[in-house]
């Protein structure tokens, strides 16, 4: 999915198994940042494999760049702040 701006999530930071991350909730689901791309075009095609694999995926305008967020299991996840 492909939103205009952050405006629509909630901010939020948690600890995973990798260490604390900055992270949004959207529908209920938890999004971590995994790639950030010049254009549009770039991260749809950057996302590709994750949605073809069934994963959710948000990309977010920033600044003069995209944000490619991906949505992380529950597992994963030690701690929401």
């Amino acid at each position: 999915m492909i939103l205009n701006s952050l405006n629509q999530v909630r901010s939020i930071v948690i600890s995973t198994v990798v260490g604390t991350e900055q992270a949004i909730i959207f529908l209920g689901q938890i999004f971590v940042v995994d790639k950030i791309y010049n254009s549009l075009n770039e991260a749809i095609a950057g996302c590709r494999k994750d949605l073809d694999l069934g994963m959710a995926v948000l990309i977010a305008p920033d600044a003069n760049q995209f944000r490619v967020w991906v949505s992380i299991p529950n597992e994963l996840i030690l701690q929401a702040a």
